[in-house]
């Protein structure tokens, strides 16, 4: 009787470990996100607006970027333009190179003195998904730079282009792993010494060539920028002052409003030719 128990006693911790096994490395890991770029890339700087003057050099603009203030708040949930996202993996790292691919890229983002990539991947019950990257730069040229880093550089006819690289969601979990297989577009949005990239796609698409309109959605995402509206006050942009809850001193004080995004890129310039992604 003593030795069917005890047989029954290992039996039962080697099916415990192997739960717990399973637990910690089964479908729950992270997967690594695929090396991919969207089918349309364009750059967007408003050079005389209120944020780029304010906060063109991290020398003025000294308080790095919190997880609270980027993930949290506001940001936990991004509405506009009828839809909804929903914040589902963060990520706030100083290894720049770590949010990118690309030698072409990194070092572009070591040139331009990168101190900080957060990354962040939404979902939206319209089944959009989308990734959006901000880079803490030395000042507004290097964040030019990073941007102009990212396009595809010409070439002729019967030349295939060196691809630079791109920006690496934070997870490539399902639908993240189909990022750049179907028609996707993002925005390099210039914001003072920081630069914003947003990365969107249809879940349903399956391939480049199905070109669609994705104005909506980058621009709705775009909100993720509504912290360094707040920075402007911070800064001294003269709209008031106000910070982040958990920024500073720790103290949550009153926010400065929000001014409205730069103007929408017009549908008919969003649907250009595609890029292939594996070429």
């Amino acid at each position: 009787m003593l030795t069917l128990l005890v047989g029954a006693l290992v039996v039962a911790l080697v099916a415990l470990g192997t739960v717990l096994f399973f637990d910690l490395t089964g479908d729950d890991e992270q997967q690594t996100a695929q090396e991919t770029r969207p089918a349309l890339y364009r750059i967007q700087d408003s050079r005389d607006s209120n944020m780029n003057v304010v906060l063109s050099s991290r020398e003025d603009d000294t308080r790095p970027l919190n997880e609270g203030e980027l993930f949290e708040r506001h940001n936990s949930e991004i509405s506009g333009q009828s839809l909804d996202f929903t914040l589902r993996d963060s990520d706030l790292t100083e290894d720049c190179s770590a949010a990118v691919w690309g030698d072409g890229l990194q070092q572009a983002l070591t040139d331009a003195d990168c101190t900080q990539a957060g990354r962040a991947t939404y979902v939206s019950d319209d089944d959009i998904f989308g990734v959006v990257t901000v880079f803490n730069l030395a000042d507004i040229e290097g964040s030019r730079a990073v941007a102009q880093a990212m396009e595809l550089p010409e070439t002729e006819e019967d030349e295939e282009p060196v691809d630079p690289g791109f920006v690496l969601p934070p997870s490539g979990n399902d639908p993240f792993d189909r990022l750049g297989a179907g028609y996707s577009a993002a925005d390099a949005i210039i914001t003072g010494h920081y630069l914003v990239v947003v990365w969107v796609q249809p879940a349903d698409s399956e391939s480049v060539e199905e070109r669609v309109s994705l104005v909506a959605p980058l621009v709705t995402l775009a909100n993720f920028r509504n912290p360094f509206f707040r920075r402007i006050g911070e800064v001294g942009g003269g709209e008031g002052t106000g910070t982040e809850e958990g920024a500073g001193d720790g103290t949550e004080e009153e926010l400065v409003e929000d001014p409205p995004l730069e103007e929408e890129i017009p549908i008919e310039e969003q649907v250009e030719q595609p890029v292939d992604p594996g070429e």
